[in-house]
């Protein structure tokens, strides 16, 4: 292995699955079964990332939210964006239908009392050697939790093994210069506490405004509820908000499917206030499902879906946040002259705008650019990526299937294109069922930023922590989320 001997990285090894047990790093061993197994996990931090540009892109998490609140608060630009996306794709078309619902409702303010958990993900450009923007997610930003732990544990293990540090360089991480303090190379935040506060805030402005119109209400009925897929694995990353929520601040999270919403939970009509059956009230809905079609089985979701819009609720997100971060969103905010819209600041514009890669809509083919770039990506598909209307991973197209799609797609309006990142190669040391092998793995950054707002007014915005997904670079599809991901952190040169 190169760097480390088979004894070194058995001794890491056995850290990381101790540390894991013991904090957290866990997931359900399968759907429907009892028991735990950790989450998949690198020894040892992934991705190098040069300290400059890492403080480029950690400046870059306020601007977005920003930008996000502002372009949910402009439905006309929401709805134009992605008319020509709804018409071809019904997911979009069904969420577009909710969201005009709301505003055509008689509470049309609900729409924005607005907390986000955003997380920009970034890939390093090999040949600009910058990082670039892979997407924005507005919705069920995963792992915040887990990275908080994942990035002690890698302090922990950096600080723990003098070898790692021997000879002033990581051997195990391509030579590198790196200093005699390793852990201080693994940046950390307290992403866990960040978005707990954010929840907390949250509950006690809704407290305050029900108290202003209700002697009678009690604080204490406030609670989030955590709306959730009925197969999710993924359970501890969600436990350790809810447990750190009481902990911290003595506030209660309750966990339902959107299916247990609909056939338990009352919104009141003349006011808004949603209440389960419990007699609990809800604050803030916060959504770690509803952001695939395979999430709305039945009417009866989308029922709950629109119940959980219309209330009083802060919503996390709340759907115009779902749609500002499609792709279609994305694409548009790439285009010369829109970031200024929405916001004030021309350095804010100039520094989101750097890290945007290229980007083409795909609304008419016969229009002579977009044509002449289609026809490009045929010929050379490797340079691209085609990107449909949809979140969770696994779902874009590359090489043969991208060419596929161009040539037989009718209709290509719900897609966008965008140019393929080709990220630098790194041996990383995999740790999966417990299961140990060093392999060439791509990587993606992500930075985590918070955000509370009540009809526009602002009252939390601050970036958060930061977490890396590996993956196998001999993967088929060049997307990080699919295939075999772990959880990492960063390596500050």
């Amino acid at each position: 292995m190169v760097g480390l001997d088979e004894e070194e990285v058995s001794v890491i090894r056995n850290e990381v699955l101790t540390y894991a047990a013991a904090n957290g790093l866990l997931m359900l061993a399968a759907s429907g079964e009892v028991g735990l197994v950790h989450v998949p996990v690198s020894l040892l931090p992934a991705m190098a990332v040069p300290r400059k540009l890492f403080e480029e892109v950690r400046g870059l998490a306020e601007p977005f939210n920003a930008l996000v609140e502002r372009l949910a608060g402009d439905p006309g630009v929401i709805r134009e964006t992605l008319a020509a996306a709804a018409k071809q794709d019904d997911f979009t078309k069904s969420l577009l239908d909710i969201y005009t619902r709301v505003l055509g409702g008689p509470r049309p303010d609900v729409a924005r009392k607005n907390l986000a958990v955003n997380r920009s993900d970034y890939m390093m450009d090999e040949a600009s050697q910058s990082l670039l923007q892979v997407e924005l997610n507005t919705i069920s930003s995963s792992f915040g939790a887990q990275s908080t732990v994942m990035a002690q544990m890698h302090k922990q293990v950096l600080g723990k093994f003098d070898f790692l540090s021997e000879g002033g360089s990581g051997g195990w991480f391509g030579g590198e210069a790196l200093p005699d303090c390793l852990e201080s190379c693994v940046p950390y935040e307290d992403t866990i506490g960040d978005i707990v506060q954010a929840f907390a805030t949250a509950v006690a402005e809704y407290s305050k405004s029900r108290d202003s119109v209700d002697a009678g209400f009690d604080s204490k009925s406030a609670v989030v509820l955590m709306v959730v897929q009925d197969d999710e694995r993924n359970i501890m990353d969600q436990q350790i908000l809810e447990q750190e929520l009481w902990k911290r601040h003595k506030v209660r999270m309750v966990r339902k499917t959107l299916k247990e919403i609909r056939d338990e939970a009352v919104l009141d009509g003349a006011d808004g206030i949603l209440r389960l059956a419990s007699g609990q009230e809800v604050a803030v809905s916060y959504l770690r499902a509803g952001y695939s079609p395979m999430d709305y089985k039945t009417d009866a979701e989308w029922d709950a879906r629109l119940t959980l819009e219309q209330s009083q609720a802060f919503k996390c997100p709340s759907i115009a946040y779902q749609l500002v971060g499609s792709k279609k969103v994305q694409q548009y905010l790439a285009e010369d002259g829109v970031l200024e819209k929405f916001l004030d600041s021309e350095e804010d514009c100039r520094n989101l705008r750097k890290c945007f890669a290229s980007l083409w809509a795909l609304d008419d083919p016969e229009e002579p650019q977009t044509k002449q770039v289609i026809e490009h990506a045929k010929m050379n598909p490797h340079l691209y990526v085609l990107k449909p209307q949809r979140e969770g991973g696994g779902n874009n197209l590359y090489d043969g299937d991208l060419v596929k799609a161009l040539e037989e797609e009718p209709d290509l309006s719900a897609y966008i294109l965008m140019q393929r990142i080709v990220a630098p190669i790194r041996k990383s040391f995999l740790l999966r069922n417990g299961e140990c092998v060093e392999a060439d793995t791509l990587s993606e950054l992500g930075i985590y930023g918070v955000y509370l707002s009540d009809n526009g007014r602002e009252i939390i915005n601050q970036c958060s922590g930061a977490l890396v997904r590996t993956k196998l670079a001999s993967s088929n599809e060049g997307g990080v989320t699919a295939g075999f991901a772990c959880l990492s952190t960063p390596l500050l040169h």
